[in-house]
């Protein structure tokens, strides 16, 4: 039977449409401790990247490149991507935000994660549990709630809280079945013959000239334009005016050039619409319908961009 490692890496590159019997290299240990297979993600993850990248480069016409993987190193980068010298990378995380203990529908210990990082965020929690920013304050609060009562009443009042499930509670969750029934990768054909006009592309640089236009926030989106950026891609990234998290921008525009846009503004929707018209990728992480509300939902941007991937 296979390692949970190969399963995973066999089902992206499946889903990705990539060349499954391609030999790819693994070495190393795993560092993450986890109750979960973190680090044969991690490993599968970058090795169905460098498969991806492999096969591209075999496409171009650079020949076959040996694939190999080290365990250790995709742990790395699937924790901090770098080690200051001289300085101390602030906390990821506001202060109040964390796991806190709750009472269940029996009257036992349940658990529940405050998300409070956006001050949007934070002012929601804490209207709802009617307590000022204390961490002693808001445990005590906390836990005269069931974690999925406060879940519900914190989302409702726009902030962002998640009740800590088990995996088969997390399986019978209306949003867990709905993940579980969403395809690993969906496709849906551009124009073909639209942009990739400055596309350079070299052995070691196979995305070079490639303009990827960045709207995501924290983590997903950025590591995989930041995964584009290493190779070879320019990739912009567009924060909105007010954005500040101190504790991740470092990992989050590694490798990119950064600008901030009010996309409600009208001089800056030109701004905006003009990199969009120049840009071959657009990778976004924004939630459903924030672009569409925006005014740049699919049809808009396929207009403004035919090509865009």
């Amino acid at each position: 039977m296979a390692d949970a490692e190969t399963e995973l890496r066999m089902r992206m590159a499946d889903a990705l449409g990539l060349d499954t019997g391609v030999p790819v290299k693994i070495s190393g240990s795993a560092t993450l401790d986890s109750a979960y297979p973190v680090s044969d993600l991690a490993t599968a993850s970058i090795a169905t990247a460098a498969l991806a990248a492999a096969e591209l480069c075999s496409t171009l016409g650079f020949g076959q490149q040996e694939i190999a993987v080290d365990r250790g190193l995709c742990d790395t980068w699937f924790g901090y991507a770098l080690t200051p010298i001289g300085w101390t990378v602030p906390s990821p995380w506001d202060v109040i935000a964390g796991d806190y203990a709750t009472l269940d529908e029996r009257g036992g210990a349940g658990w529940i994660r405050l998300h409070t990082n956006a001050p949007r965020h934070r002012a929601a929690a804490l209207r709802v549990l009617g307590v000022e920013a204390d961490r002693q304050h808001v445990a005590a609060a906390v836990a005269r709630w069931t974690a999925e009562e406060l879940e519900a009443a914190i989302v409702a009042e726009g902030g962002c809280a998640a009740m800590l499930r088990t995996p088969e509670e997390w399986s019978s969750h209306p949003q867990g079945s709905a993940v579980a029934s969403e395809r690993l990768a969906a496709f849906e054909e551009t124009d073909p013959d639209a942009g990739g006009g400055r596309w350079t592309p070299t052995r070691e640089r196979p995305l070079a000239g490639l303009r990827v236009l960045d709207l995501t926030r924290v983590l997903a989106g950025p590591v995989a334009t930041r995964l584009l950026a290493g190779l070879g891609a320019d990739v912009l990234r567009i924060d909105p005016p007010d954005w500040d998290e101190p504790g991740v921008i470092p990992e989050v525009t590694l490798g990119k050039r950064c600008a901030r846009l009010d996309l409600k503004a009208t001089a800056d929707r030109a701004v905006f619409e003009g990199l969009l018209a120049g840009a071959d990728v657009l990778v976004h992480g924004y939630r459903a319908g924030a672009l569409d509300d925006l005014g740049y939902d699919a049809e808009v941007r396929r207009r403004i961009a035919p090509g865009l991937v």
